[in-house]
């Protein structure tokens, strides 16, 4: 007897074996023991040598590969569900729960059409008990045989049910997507764009049904939104359509077109003003990703170079997305720090690895389509134990925030190639996905060490300024960082908008990172207006106020940020005896024409208070009160180590006549 025969025999029920029957090995009850109502159960009596290579397989049966299709694609959805996403022919359960996968995760053996469930599972027991349970689950298990694809819903390109109500006709559809891939996609390659394009010609299936049509309409309203030159409301017809194709229903389903129509939804509500709709959005993009297993690589996995690329890629982008917007909102990360086991996208030409590629192509050493992603991701996986430590109570000591600077943005400043630094050559259509990295690298260190500046500035209002106390040089180090990178990123964000075709995209990007940075100069003129610093303060302010004019075109929200930087310090902008030239002697008829300066009259409160909702326009105004009340400033800065404690004149005390408080 040969050894297929032997294993077919072993693999048989114990009564099958027993009576020495044929046994036809359905999971979980064979069909003899079935029809003769004998208890049925497997066991395997083969000895397993305690080598490596078994006890590397047996690790694997807890958690390894999907079987089958090279990704863990899922449907839960019944036809008690609603609209189908796909097309009712082709599936669907005619009893409740039939063919689900089980809620305790601990019966599911195959894992097509159940997700991922990783090693901590029931099911990554059961598997390991019974190794082969998946090959006798597909044979035993009949599907319907597939069916003809799905009609379509119209006889448009792209299918909405709201096609003429939101007057898709008049859409250059087309002109939309190569938008999309000539600008956005450069910085956030989430959608594989020959893959896509194929599927949009329909030279391939398109799948997942209306997801894709989702999808391709999201990436057509983004790519609309980053190219128009002028305001316009495409874009959001656009993002209307999508729409029209989810549904509640949508989240019964689990597949990748998912994850990436999601995420770029909340890419798009953020920029459109809708940051808690977007938050909203990314969450569900997680979620659904993780029960897709794209946080994991496997050893010996069939699955083609491009498809684990893709992946890859679609994970990445949504880790800087997500870590951006809780930097923007200073809200918590809610992205898994551990247990993440996949590689960062490789840097490689766009045309270098294609589905028929059977191997990965090797890096290349220039800028590619890639490249902002994989910066990006460095950058954020080096910084977010800095960021969760900069929203944490106590504030850290500026001793503690100049050595994290030196070490983990150190290190990521020292690891970018030569061809990626801030002052390289780089071809137009890396350019914006190049600046925004480095005016992100300057934003971080404005929220790491701004709290020192407004000490500096509650220092300086103080009553007992000139009672001696030394400023530790660490503390100073600290202050003199946020003001340098702060001139730094609106010099930077300023040249390049004067330099560079200007697009929606940068547009957004350089008005929020312009505006963080300008609260630095703006709140230390206005507290400082006399300081010998004061003429670089206006300087910076007026260029603030002439790029945001200039960004006014493409962003209207830029003019709003003007109104506020300029109600703020207007007063404080003109010319004053420091302005002049270095080691020039002024007269006293040159003297007498620039009087000194009066710090605003506002207490600190205020001065935070009247920025707050431009920064978070969507924050409840009694929050704001809540947050920004006095004393709660005096608390944070108590915790700040570094630094002697000033008396900041409070309502109702001695100072409060020097300096009314409104």
């Amino acid at each position: 007897m040969d050894s297929d025969n032997r294993d077919d025999r072993d693999q048989a029920c114990n009564e099958c074996r027993r009576r020495k029957a044929r046994c036809d090995k359905t999971l979980p009850e064979c069909g003899p023991c079935r029809k003769n109502r004998r208890h049925c159960l497997y066991e395997r009596h083969s000895r397993t040598p305690l080598t490596r290579k078994y006890l590397t397989q047996a690790g694997l049966a807890f958690e390894g590969p999907p079987s089958g299709l090279a990704d863990y694609s899922w449907s839960e959805q019944t036809l008690d569900s609603g609209l189908p996403e796909t097309n009712p022919a082709t599936g669907g359960s005619n009893g409740e729960d039939e063919g689900a996968a089980d809620g305790m995760a601990s019966l599911t053996v195959d894992d097509h059409e159940a997700g991922y469930l990783g090693v901590a599972s029931g099911a990554a027991m059961l598997r390991l008990l019974l190794p082969d349970a998946h090959a006798s689950y597909k044979k035993a298990v009949s599907h319907p045989p597939p069916a003809a694809p799905a009609p379509s819903l119209s006889e448009h390109w792209l299918d909405t049910p709201l096609w003429d109500a939101l007057d898709m006709g008049s859409v250059d559809l087309d002109a939309a997507i190569n938008a999309y891939f000539g600008l956005y996609h450069n910085s956030y390659p989430l959608v594989e764009e020959h893959t896509f394009r194929a599927q949009y010609s329909q030279v391939i299936p398109r799948p997942s049904g209306r997801s894709w049509h989702a999808l391709a309409f999201m990436i057509a309203a983004i790519g609309h939104f980053t190219a128009a030159t002028t305001p316009t409301d495409t874009d959001r017809r656009l993002f209307m359509a999508a729409k029209s194709n989810m549904s509640i229903e949508s989240l019964e389903m689990g597949n990748i077109t998912l994850v990436q129509t999601l995420t770029l939804m909340s890419n798009y509500l953020q920029k459109r003003n809708k940051p808690n709709s977007g938050y909203n959005y990314l969450g569900l993009a997680l979620h659904m990703a993780m029960g897709l297993g794209l946080h994991k690589e496997f050893n010996d996995w069939d699955i083609s170079p491009l498809n684990m690329e893709i992946r890859r890629r679609v994970w990445w982008c949504m880790f800087v997305f997500n870590i951006g917007a809780a930097i923007t909102f200073g809200r918590p990360l809610a992205w898994p720090n551990r247990n993440v086991e996949i590689s960062l996208p490789l840097n490689v030409n766009d045309r270098a690895l294609t589905n028929l590629s059977r191997s990965l192509p090797d890096e290349v050493d220039n800028i590619t389509t890639f490249s902002a992603l994989i910066m990006q991701s460095k950058f954020h996986m080096l910084t977010n134990d800095i960021y969760t430590r900069v929203i944490s109570m106590p504030f850290p000591s500026a001793t503690e925030l100049i050595r994290l600077d030196d070490t983990l943005i150190g290190k990521w400043e020292s690891s970018v190639p030569p061809w990626y630094r801030q002052t390289s050559p780089i071809p137009a259509k890396f350019a914006t996905g190049h600046a925004i990295m480095w005016w992100r690298l300057y934003n971080f260190r404005i929220i790491m060490y701004r709290p020192y500046v407004m000490r500096r500035v509650l220092q300086a209002r103080a009553p007992d300024t000139n009672n001696g106390n030394v400023v530790p040089r660490a503390v100073q180090e600290a202050y003199n960082r946020c003001l340098r990178d702060a001139e730094a990123s609106i010099s930077t964000i300023s040249e390049f908008w004067a330099s560079t075709p200007p697009t929606r995209l940068a547009a957004w990007y350089a008005l929020y990172f312009l505006f963080q940075a300008s609260l630095i100069p703006c709140v230390c003129l206005r507290n400082e207006p006399n300081a010998p610093s004061s003429a670089s303060w206006r300087s910076q302010v007026n260029q603030t106020l002439h790029t945001m004019q200039l960004i006014s075109t493409l962003n209207p929200s830029a003019q709003d940020c003007y109104n506020v930087i300029q109600r703020l310090c207007g007063p404080f902008l003109q010319p004053q005896i420091n302005d002049h030239a270095a080691g020039s002697t002024p007269d006293s008829t040159t003297l007498a024409s620039y009087p000194p300066l009066e710090s605003t009259q506002e207490s600190p409160q205020t001065q935070i208070n009247s920025v707050y909702a431009m920064m978070w326009p969507n924050a409840n105004p009694a929050d704001v009160d809540i947050l920004m009340q006095d004393g709660i400033w005096n608390n944070f800065f108590t915790g700040m180590s570094d630094l002697p404690q000033p008396t900041i004149p409070q309502p109702g005390d001695g100072g409060a006549n020097q300096f009314p408080w409104d």
